[in-house]
């Protein structure tokens, strides 16, 4: 391309970008409540010097003398045609970074002015949550001044309706303190990460108690808990820390205890203090924990920092290929609990909760969802501890992780129970069929080696924890419940399995399938995993194949780097776009049944090709569509697997004639090296 023409072509999309702002962006911000004399297009600031803002916004009007000392935000506009993460949205990243620096603003906005928008952290470049969801709409100005005042370089979570901001308690903070314990515990002769895992767990439940003791005493009153130790730990007061802490273990989980029989009883195997630990070791541990407010504070799963931390690749790796990130149940439960806005009488349920990720997510989202809409009451609030989750696991351990976690984000820890998903229903602890309205799970997978025998299970013949698992989440949910549940690739297209998939057919319609990256769990396995998103049928409806599309995204990055490290990245993120067109497509798939003029002429909204940036970093087909059941047939097996729809292989064909000149060719490169060698 030529300088004239690819002069003459920026022109052109300046242009178009201007006319945008114009016509269809500023209209938009005073549709929120912003008048249009708080902005100012295209120009400069005294701070920006010759750095043009496409739109400044301030508290102020026009004309104002402190016009520019009251700017509240700036909105880097592209032109319509430009999706997240072009090139030219990327480029508004770097120039929404750089013109909010100077004009000392803590986040920046980028549009293409029609159908995408997004605040940044300009920190760190992370996508801005307001009241615990991805912000992509316009807001008002009183909001934008809570943007501003709250997005820090440790925080990019905004609270707008809920009662309480938690800024302090990141996860980026909680982690500079874990490697101060690490220093501490090196001093103590602790050496492995291993052996630091148990006393900061036990630390952290330690406090956890104690905050909790506060709203509402359960405990004898004789039992010193942590705030009784300040003065101790200040040095106001002369006593061995130590063994105050050891002597309060005993009050509460010891065998001769006469209080042993608490609300916390299951956190006995989690409280464990070394013996390298001395007096002044826990006085600088109580120092470093004592500034965090652990009860309801944490927005990050606490369990699995501190094990990323500090744990030995062998123990990560044993952890690892069960554990589910937290970006990635975060995304499943507000994608399955999205409509879920009104407090009513809800079960949901993880049967193999691990150290309950998926339990902790659903306890963040409901709250999030109810305080959005004012429905975030006592009542509300009471019910999530005592009625709504359900959790099971084999590993008494896991239990008492999953409810320590579930006490951290706010409670909801009643019904965590020990129990084996895959034995026989167990009505002491809540196991039945037909009980709950949502099922998130990322079940074992592999070969089932336990004593449930394969004649109780009617979806498969084959000893498979994923696939009996499967049944079993089916058979649990209630007619009309939902499901979501990580599944591997084997369960979606191996040809012997088809029979599987018919059965899930007959019994649930299948909402949508989302694939992974590869690298979803690594390092610990590669293994190439989905969600599975499905509605369990009505019960008179049982046996009856649905008849209305599919929806399959694939996410090919997930906010984190393709690797073995699995680092953030600022740019490679497909997690916001699958949360915004999710449910619209859903919706427009139900209406295929009754109007499939209308779902031809709308799916092209919730159907994409792969971008040019996509493109360039190798990448092809589609990124999101629908497969038409009509494709899922005895033809390919009853194929549900994503790429086989979204990105299916096609054999190239080739002459003899060309085989030919491509051998001779190669046999000609071959004489040749040979004979430069010899």
């Amino acid at each position: 391309m030529s300088y004239k023409i690819l002069e003459g072509w920026c022109i052109i999309m300046k242009r178009e970008e201007t006319n945008d702002i114009i016509q269809q962006l500023i209209p938009a911000i005073e549709k929120v409540g912003i008048s249009k004399e708080y902005c100012k297009i295209d120009v400069t600031t005294e701070k920006s010097k010759n750095q043009r803002g496409d739109v400044w916004i301030s508290t102020v009007k026009q004309g104002k003398k402190d016009f520019e000392d009251k700017i509240i935000a700036l909105i880097e506009a592209k032109h319509r045609k430009c999706n997240i993460g072009d090139m030219d949205w990327r480029d508004a990243m770097y120039q929404g970074k750089q013109k909010a620096t100077k004009q000392s603003l803590n986040y920046y906005i980028v549009t293409n002015c029609s159908s995408e928008i997004r605040y940044y952290n300009r920190y760190n470049d992370d996508e801005i949550k307001l009241d615990g969801k991805i912000l992509t709409k316009l807001v008002s100005l009183d909001i934008l001044i809570k943007i501003q005042s709250q997005v820090s370089i440790d925080n990019s979570e905004v609270t707008h309706k809920t009662k309480k901001a938690n800024t302090d308690f990141t996860e980026s903070t909680f982690l500079k303190s874990l490697k101060n314990l690490a220093d501490i515990y090196r001093s103590a002769g602790l050496k492995s990460g291993d052996e630091r895992i148990d006393p900061t767990v036990s630390f952290v439940v330690l406090k956890y108690i104690s905050e909790k003791e506060k709203e509402y005493r359960t405990l004898n009153n004789v039992i010193p808990l942590w705030d009784d130790f300040r003065d101790i730990a200040y040095e106001k007061e002369k006593r061995d820390l130590s063994a105050e802490f050891k002597s309060t273990v005993d009050l509460i989980w010891g065998d001769k205890s006469a209080y042993k029989d608490n609300i916390y009883k299951d956190f006995k195997d989690l409280v464990k203090f070394p013996s390298n630990l001395t007096n002044e070791h826990f006085k600088k541990i109580y120092l470093e924990l004592d500034k965090y407010h652990f009860h309801g504070g944490a927005k990050f799963d606490l369990f699995g920092s501190i094990y990323e931390e500090f744990a030995s690749q062998t123990k990560k790796k044993e952890f690892g290929e069960f554990y589910t990130r937290r970006h990635i149940t975060g995304l499943i439960s507000r994608i399955l609990l999205r409509n879920e806005n009104n407090p009513r009488n809800l079960k949901i349920c993880d049967p193999a909760c691990g150290t309950g990720g998926f339990l902790t997510e659903a306890f963040k989202t409901l709250t999030s969802n109810y305080s959005i809409n004012n429905k975030l009451n006592d009542t509300a609030i009471k019910d999530l501890r005592k009625n709504t989750f359900w959790g099971y696991d084999t590993d008494s351990k896991s239990v008492a992780r999953t409810k320590l976690n579930m006490f951290l984000v706010g409670d909801g820890h009643t019904h965590i129970y020990q129990n084996d998903s895959l034995i026989d229903w167990n009505a002491k602890v809540g196991w039945t069929e037909n009980s709950f309205d949502y099922i998130l799970a990322n079940p074992p997978m592999g070969e089932y080696k336990g004593s449930t025998k394969i004649e109780n299970f009617n979806f498969t013949n084959e000893k498979r924890y994923e696939l009996m698992f499967l049944e079993k989440i089916v058979d649990a949910t209630t007619y009309g419940g939902e499901i979501a549940v990580v599944i591997n690739d084997g369960a979606l297209e191996t040809p012997s399995r088809k029979n599987f998939r018919i059965e899930l057919l007959k019994h649930c319609d299948i909402n949508a399938i989302i694939s992974l990256t590869s690298y979803e769990f690594a390092p610990y396995t590669k293994e190439k995993t989905y969600i599975l998103i499905m509605q369990k049928k009505q019960k008179d409806k049982i046996n009856e194949i649905q008849k209305y599309p599919i929806w399959n995204f694939i996410i090919d990055y997930d906010g984190y780097a393709n690797s073995d490290k699995r680092y953030k990245t600022k740019y490679h993120d497909d997690l916001p776009e699958l949360e915004e067109k999710f449910d619209g497509a859903l919706k427009l798939a139900r209406i295929y049944i009754t109007d499939k003029e209308v779902f031809e002429n709308s799916k092209h909204i919730y159907e994409r090709l792969v971008n040019e940036r996509e493109q360039e970093e190798g990448l092809w087909g589609y990124k999101y569509g629908y497969t038409l059941m009509e494709d899922v047939n005895e033809s390919n097996f009853y194929n549900l697997l994503t790429e086989y729809h979204l990105r299916p292989y096609t054999t190239k064909q080739i002459t003899i004639e060309d085989m030919d000149k491509q051998i001779n060719q190669i046999v000609g490169d071959l004489k040749s090296i040979i004979s430069g060698i010899s």
